[in-house]
């Protein structure tokens, strides 16, 4: 499903207690992509997002989310099927368990929508199964699990509704290194699955891993908005003037061109950015040995013949 912003201000309060958070948004979220947000705290990066599934609406402007268009005077009855079409993934969401039970927590979202309890249960368990839960927690209190258990669950909550799209803010927040690469491997997983992907994220890593594009966010405006790729081979005065880290990848990489070296494509991963290198490096040292050679060679008047 595809979502599209067209001229979008957003201020919190009325009259002179009006506070502006985003101004002249623009913006286009493909389907089938992971789009990252990143950008400074207090950017209205979270502002943003919510405006993807009317948790917030516009002060001026369109959101067009699939079929649905939302608008300052769009009433509250027509915005449920498009909190069903996009589910929201908050930062800590574990914060939002509160059923007795994992699968009744799990259950709520298809229920609330009109699934039948058979058609929940099914809907939980497929989701459940997604997020690599084990089965035999099933009937426990979710509060008695553990932090990383609980985010499995809230996850599993948003994927049994089965969204068209779904919004991830800092998702990784918290996890440890393995369960961080399980996340964004689901993540993949949904895309491949055609689904859009909206997530904000501080860490360069993951959007430089993850994203086909990237929205920074600056002051309640777009300060870039283009393809991964675009965006990390601007200079790295950019990112700076922006306050934003780049990648440890990237960064190395640049001060490697800066030296001389020259590279086939992005360095995604330290993986990729070694064996590009090793290809140079190599390369140079045949040279280097040919040089010599023939250094050798005219000091002793050249090659011998018998």
């Amino acid at each position: 499903m595809v979502i599209n912003i067209e001229g979008l201000d957003f201020a919190y309060g009325a009259g002179k207690q009006t506070v502006p958070v985003l101004k002249n948004i623009n913006l286009t979220f493909p389907e089938g992509q992971i789009t990252a947000i990143i950008g400074q705290t207090g950017s209205g990066k979270s502002t943003l997002v919510q405006q993807l599934n009317a948790l917030l609406k516009p002060t001026a402007g369109e959101v067009h989310i699939g079929d649905h268009t939302v608008t300052n005077k769009t009433k509250e009855k027509a915005l449920t099927p498009i909190r069903a079409e996009v589910g929201m993934v908050f930062q800590f969401p574990e914060s939002q368990l509160f059923a007795p039970t994992v699968i009744e927590d799990v259950m709520y979202g298809p229920k609330n929508f009109g699934a039948t309890d058979e058609e929940a249960k099914q809907a939980a368990e497929k989701a459940l199964a997604k997020v690599g839960f084990d089965t035999s927690l099933y009937d426990q209190s979710p509060f008695n699990l553990s932090g990383g258990q609980m985010r499995r669950v809230a996850l599993a909550g948003v994927l049994a509704m089965n969204p068209q799209t779904m919004v991830f803010d800092e998702p990784a927040a918290g996890l440890d290194p393995q369960g961080q690469a399980e996340l964004l491997d689901l993540l993949r997983t949904l895309r491949d699955e055609g689904k859009t992907i909206v997530l904000i994220s501080h860490q360069m890593e993951q959007v430089l891993a993850l994203a086909n594009q990237v929205v920074v966010m600056k002051d309640g405006q777009v300060a870039a908005h283009e393809p991964v790729e675009e965006l990390f081979a601007r200079p790295q005065s950019w990112f700076a003037d922006q306050h934003l880290d780049l990648p440890e990848t990237i960064a190395f990489q640049k001060e490697m061109e800066k030296q001389g070296f020259v590279f086939d494509h992005l360095a995604k991963t330290v993986d990729d950015l070694a064996k590009q290198l090793a290809g140079q490096l190599d390369s140079a040292k045949l040279t280097g040995q040919r040089s010599d050679q023939a250094g050798s060679q005219a000091q002793t008047g050249g090659p011998h013949h018998e």
